[in-house]
């Protein structure tokens, strides 16, 4: 077994992510960077939070924005130096908190050394570090499988008159990590970040480490029929296929394993964290995560890419709860590249003036999951999705899908600081992306002067949410109540608490038919009231039960 339980530190941590393109610019060419992290340091403790996650900061030609590393022990200058790095790393631990980082395991830029000699011939010593296939017998790509921005997955490169494969952009060339050599250099570039200290990592689409090398072909499905679709609009036809073998191979597992004895090699343990996304997310994470020799944890766009109906919510988070008895997940509402939260569920309530009130709820929610919590930037002022004209779009999978889907800048805009500055006081110069007008209302300082703003209800909630053992590392069981309640409860070896959500605009009651002590959970309007309880619209109730812990099932 690679760790003892106890050695698993990172379990129902909450983590702040900060997409640093979009955080603070303190070098004036309107992109975030490393020192902009460090400027608003009091700003991130005062959240609360365990754990900051940094995006992408290596050398990168950035077409997709550090997601196409050209060298990885290289940071990017406008982000940065390693010197920076250092400071911010010490930094957060001198505050308590750990520091995950970004990392790209399964592809690189096609500027990356390793590529441009891959692509040189067939061969010389990295001719094979990549996926390369000979084109079919009628000149066309290996197969049919379909890349994530919707087009083929396959590119034809005239240097070695072959094809390469690329899950994502064609920027973006595939490792073959089956090979070891690959595997072993990969693994020494993840090394050089933990020996620099970072206490774990994100690891960018683990469902894409590898593929099959036989390269069959996915079967087809009707588009109805296609049961995930991260994104891209309803007509991407990433969707008309069953992806049995461009993701999610039986051979992923020897290449966790390898990187899990990587991360204990270190005292304490490292964190791995994968992101998972176009599969079925709770076998996957079961699969990867509920051995000792996998990944820690994985985050998920099943939530995310849900429909906004409680029902629905509540179906997929039973299934999580069954599929995944070993497993660890993180709970992930928004991030770099999914819609805001409260444009994604909350639309309704935003247009009915109720923004604050449905920010809160789904914190609430977020935070009493089963599971970690990720909290992206901007998440805590109740920001909602931004609309960015087709001019200024600058993501390259909104510029191919527009209008169908208008990309992942609408969630990606600046952080806004300060509502009277130039730009929210992000930067004093033209920013990478604008900052979107109703979001300058909503802007830091602002909110941290209003007691009760979205802000500072986060704050207080993070701050209790620690001193609630079961909500943080214990189990969970749902209860089959009718939308648009949603009740669950969460309890460990001591404690049982329930906890009841009202998504409606109307007040609701809930008929307990338990014993219940109303725990003074900050910020929650629902009471207790006979045998029952009253929730107001949008509001919560979190209570401990007086009787015996319940099953583990319904």
């Amino acid at each position: 077994m690679r760790r003892p339980p106890d050695d698993e530190w990172w379990r129902g941590m909450v983590v702040y992510q900060i997409y640093l393109r979009s955080f603070q610019d303190t070098n004036g060419d309107g992109v975030g960077d490393l020192p902009g992290v460090l400027e608003r340091l009091d700003y991130i403790t005062s959240l609360g939070v365990d754990a900051v996650w940094l995006s992408p900061f290596y050398a990168s030609p950035q077409e997709d924005f550090g997601y196409d590393v050209s060298d990885f022990r290289t940071v990017q200058p406008e982000m940065g130096t390693i010197e920076d790095f250092e400071r911010l790393r010490d930094a957060l631990h001198e505050r308590g908190m750990k520091l995950f980082i970004d990392f790209i395991p399964d592809h690189t830029s096609d500027q990356h050394a390793w590529f441009r000699e891959s692509r040189g011939n067939r061969e010389n010593p990295k001719a094979d570090w990549y996926v390369w296939a000979d084109a079919a017998p009628d000149g066309t790509a290996p197969n049919n499988w379909i890349s994530s921005f919707g087009g083929p997955a396959w590119t034809w490169d005239p240097r070695r008159a072959q094809f390469y494969f690329h899950p994502f952009l064609t920027c973006q060339p595939a490792l073959n990590l089956q090979k070891p050599e690959v595997l072993e250099a990969m693994l020494e570039e993840l090394d050089f970040w933990l020996r620099q200290g970072v206490d774990g990592v994100r690891l960018d689409a683990v469902q894409c480490i590898t593929c099959d090398m036989d390269l069959r072909p996915n079967p087809r499905v009707s588009h109805k029929g296609s049961p995930i679709l991260l994104g891209g609009g309803p007509d991407n036809p990433f969707a008309r296929q069953l992806h049995l073998f461009d993701r999610d191979v039986p051979e992923a597992l020897d290449i966790f394993k390898a990187m899990a004895e990587l991360a204990g090699r270190y005292d304490p343990p490292k964190m791995l964290l994968g992101e998972l996304s176009d599969v079925d997310s709770p076998v996957v994470c079961e699969k990867y995560t509920g051995r000792p020799d996998g990944l820690d944890a994985t985050y998920d766009y099943d939530f995310v890419n849900t429909t906004p109906r409680v029902e629905n919510w509540r179906s997929l988070l039973v299934r999580q709860r069954d599929v995944m008895p070993h497993g660890w997940n993180f709970n992930v509402f928004n991030n770099q590249d999914a819609t805001r939260v409260l444009s994604n569920f909350g639309e309704w309530a935003v247009e009915l003036g109720h923004q604050d009130a449905m920010a809160k709820l789904l914190n609430v929610l977020q935070m009493t999951l089963r599971g970690g919590v990720v909290i992206y930037q901007g998440q805590e002022l109740a920001l909602t999705q931004a609309e960015i004209p087709k001019e200024q779009i600058v993501d390259p999978w909104g510029l191919q899908l527009w209008p169908d889907f208008k990309g992942r800048d609408g969630c990606r805009t600046p952080m806004p600081w300060e509502h009277n500055a130039p730009h929210c006081g992000f930067t004093d110069t033209k920013p990478w992306l604008p900052v979107a007008e109703d979001h300058k209302e909503r802007a830091a300082d602002r909110q941290d002067a209003d007691e009760a703003s979205p802000l500072n209800f986060t704050r207080r909630f993070v701050a209790w949410r620690r001193t609630q053992p079961a909500l943080q590392l214990g189990d969970v069981r749902f209860l089959d109540i009718p939308a648009p309640l949603l009740a669950f409860e969460r309890f460990d070896d001591r404690t049982c608490l329930l906890v009841v959500l009202n998504f409606s605009a109307e007040p609701r009651r809930f008929g307990a038919g338990m014993a219940l002590r109303a725990l003074e959970a900050p910020g929650l309007a629902g009471a207790l009231s006979g045998d029952g309880i009253d929730l107001p619209p949008l509001q919560a109730f979190i209570g401990q039960r007086l009787d015996a812990r319940p099953p583990a099932d319904d």
